[in-house]
């Protein structure tokens, strides 16, 4: 069973309120769930909408053709005739209920699915303010008024869990015992600064601007506290700078990068992958970085804390590369609880000063400028980068998905993930999904093997596509599967783009 609802309205009517309901409810009745949103960057008005995709077997994305349409403003009817089956439900009410018009709509969904709205009662009624109890209420009894009900499949009963790649990032951090996390708002990174800010372990700081944030990262690591900053494409073009300070400095730094359409401005609460270029390569001057790239929130908060330990252990720039297709979808996730952090001891400081700075140094931090030196220094980093190779061979840098016989193989990093899983599991093939790009893992042998290779990313120029031809086969045939439009993947987007 996989079934598309699309919640649709105003900014502050409330569609993201009724699909983070139903999505709790059918959580909690054993269904998996996947919620899409889809927002202006307006505070009232416009057009906002979520596609909470459903089923009874694990899901990771979802689709823009949909069965049930739930418009609280006739602007969403208009909007969204393109994405109407000839069976689509359309639930949609002249009447407006106030403030506890989501509450009505709410009930009707669940009793067009055929769910008890006692269930919808206990859940206002723990979750929400007792002040508004009795209007929410009253819209619940009155909205539960579809005649006609369908019937959805056995769910299963394994417990699950809710969770955006962007919590998954905070209570990573959180749980690696981080000490400060410095940043300044900007979509869709800022959920991890609001999350961090809920946790009293844990000392978050709105800088003033990004360079601002990144700098006191820089300092707070430099004075012995586990440090971290985060931001967009924009915001990490203004931290570039501070990036060579580390390269030199050797300073651990970590940073969240989760990127949206550009350049300047762009789309800027929509999501694509065109950070993957400046991931790898901001910053002047030559020195050693970590680039990660978790596709769902159980390998965010895995390679959050790998993140932190490989810039502790090596003094080097961690960037955790997300977007905000990963950071702002919801996604159920089993047995998450079980996964645990590994520790992270930092370096208690020794009697002697240390000293850091932005010039070329000796070990003792002491400045230099003769060429012997230069010479030493710059092959100091370049040691540690092979060091940072062999300790990520410890680790999972890609995993295999779907048919391992299969010749069709398809590649990709990040929030593409669960599309591309998607689709596999019901036409074949065999996906090769990176989680590191830098250092890159060697997977020559799987694109060898393979005939046909398809290379599948949300930019216009195939950034991945070509850093493979670089690092590991120029001369083999990769074909490009892109998508610029500032929307993610989803199955059917694949399916049609290899036709």
């Amino acid at each position: 069973m996989r079934l598309n609802i699309l919640f649709g309205g105003k900014a502050g009517q409330g569609a993201n309120e009724i699909t983070e309901t139903i999505g709790e409810i059918l959580v909690e009745k054993g269904y998996y769930i996947f919620n899409y949103r889809d927002y202006s960057s307006l505070i009232r008005g416009g057009h906002n909408y979520n596609i909470l995709c459903i089923s009874n077997s694990p899901i990771m994305s979802h689709d823009w053709k949909v069965d049930i349409l739930l418009a609280l403003d006739e602007r969403t009817l208009k909007e969204h005739k393109n994405n109407l089956k000839k069976q689509t439900k359309i639930i949609h009410f002249k009447e407006d209920f106030g403030l506890a018009t989501n509450m009505f709509y709410a009930s009707a969904l669940l009793c067009y699915l055929g769910i008890d709205k006692q269930i919808l009662i206990n859940k206002i009624k723990n979750k929400y303010d007792k002040k508004y109890w009795k209007q929410d209420i009253e819209a619940v009894e009155k909205g539960y008024c579809i005649k006609d009900r369908i019937k959805l499949e056995q769910a299963t009963n394994k417990p699950k869990k809710i969770i955006s790649g962007g919590k998954a990032v905070s209570l990573s951090a959180k749980n690696s015992k981080l000490d400060f996390y410095f940043a300044y708002p900007m979509t869709p990174a800022t959920s991890v600064l609001h999350e961090l800010a809920s946790f009293p372990e844990v000392k978050v700081f709105q800088s003033g601007n990004e360079i601002e944030a990144v700098n006191s990262a820089l300092g707070a690591s430099y004075a012995g506290k586990l440090s971290m900053t985060g931001t967009s494409g924009g915001g990490f073009d203004l931290m570039s700078e501070t990036m060579s300070m580390q390269g030199i400095s050797e300073i651990p730094l970590t940073v969240y990068l989760a990127s949206r359409p550009g350049p300047g401005t762009g789309v800027p609460t929509y999501s694509m992958q065109q950070d993957i270029n400046i991931s790898l390569y901001a910053g002047h001057g030559e020195f050693p970085r970590v680039v990660l790239c978790p596709g769902d929130p159980k390998e965010a908060y895995l390679l959050t804390n790998q993140a932190l330990i490989l810039a502790e252990k090596f003094n080097c720039l961690s960037v955790i590369l997300s977007d905000k297709h990963l950071a702002e979808s919801e996604f159920t996730i089993n047995d998450f609880e079980k996964i645990s952090p590994v520790k992270i001891t930092r370096k208690i400081p020794g009697k002697e000063i240390v000293k850091a700075s932005s010039y070329e140094h000796l070990e003792n931090g002491d400045t230099i400028e003769d060429s012997e030196n230069t010479i030493k220094a710059m092959e100091k980093r370049l040691e540690k980068e092979k060091q940072i190779k062999e300790q990520i061979k410890k680790l999972e840098t890609y995993k295999i998905h779907g048919d391992k016989n299969s010749d069709t193989l398809f590649i990709s990093t990040g929030s593409t993930k669960g599309a591309i899983l998607d689709y596999i599991y019901e036409e074949g093939g065999k996906f090769l999904q990176l989680l590191y790009i830098s250092p890159f893992p060697d997977i020559k042998k799987e694109i060898e093997k393979a005939k046909k290779v398809y290379i599948v990313e949300t930019n216009s120029t195939g950034q991945l596509k070509n850093l493979i031809k670089q690092k590991i086969c120029p001369e083999k045939e990769l074909i490009s599967i892109l998508k610029y439009d500032a929307r993610p993947f989803t199955p059917e987007d694949i399916k049609e783009k290899i036709k």
